[in-house]
């Protein structure tokens, strides 16, 4: 006997869009990437620093700017080719589909709107009176995506292993783990591909729902 898989999780920064990292991308755009913003993802990557801290600091950089201008970047970065006609399949389909990202929500919220997803989960800069304050809130871990699988199954009463992930990085493996199936898009790591159910090696995702599984053995 089979029972169906019952919702598709995204990972949002190369995978939705073909752009890696939105931190990253925000301090390309605003010349910090040259300076600190680089030192601080060396040193998280080292392990010398949390994922937190490493998000704190990359905050810090945009203290005293506008929110607007930062999400004035944001929403000029593009969908990955196929991603609406992939979204819309699968919601045909009956599936129910989010994002869990460790990007920002002020791409997130964008992508939520623009997509009518019935979850999104990610990162927001903390602001006041339309400026940035300099903090975060931390909503989705580096490596611990897996948990943010367990808050989307608790609020539509699914059972993790009726999910399927998908992502690009390492950072969606614990993502990959906790549900019951995964692809992995255009994976940029080594580990990534062998993490995942299968791969998904095309740019555009128009041909993704065809790796979906309608269900799953018992």
């Amino acid at each position: 006997m089979s029972r169906p898989f019952r919702a598709v999780l995204f990972d949002l920064d190369g995978t939705l869009t073909a752009v890696p990292s939105l931190w990253q991308h925000l301090h390309e755009a605003l010349g910090f990437r040259a300076g600190g913003a680089c030192a601080h993802q060396e040193e998280f990557q080292e392990g010398r620093i949390s994922y937190e801290e490493f998000c704190l600091r990359d905050a810090a950089h945009w203290k005293g700017m506008l929110e607007a201008d930062l999400r004035a970047i944001s929403d000029r970065i593009p969908y990955r080719a196929g991603t609406r006609e992939c979204v819309e399949d699968l919601k045909r389909a009956g599936m129910l589909v989010g994002v869990v990202s460790t990007g920002l929500t002020i791409l997130a919220e964008r992508v939520h709107r623009e997509l009518d997803l019935a979850f999104t989960i990610a990162n927001r800069l903390v602001e006041r009176a339309g400026r940035l304050t300099g903090d975060v809130k931390v909503n989705v871990v580096h490596a611990r995506k897996g948990e943010a699988v367990d808050l989307f199954c608790a609020q539509f009463g699914i059972e993790a292993r009726d999910v399927i992930a998908v992502g690009d990085s390492e950072g969606d493996i614990s993502m990959f783990a906790r549900s019951g199936f995964s692809i992995s898009v255009n994976p940029r790591e080594d580990r990534t591909p062998g993490a995942a159910s299968v791969v998904h090696r095309e740019e555009s995702l128009v041909g993704l729902p065809i790796l979906v599984p309608v269900a799953r053995p018992r």
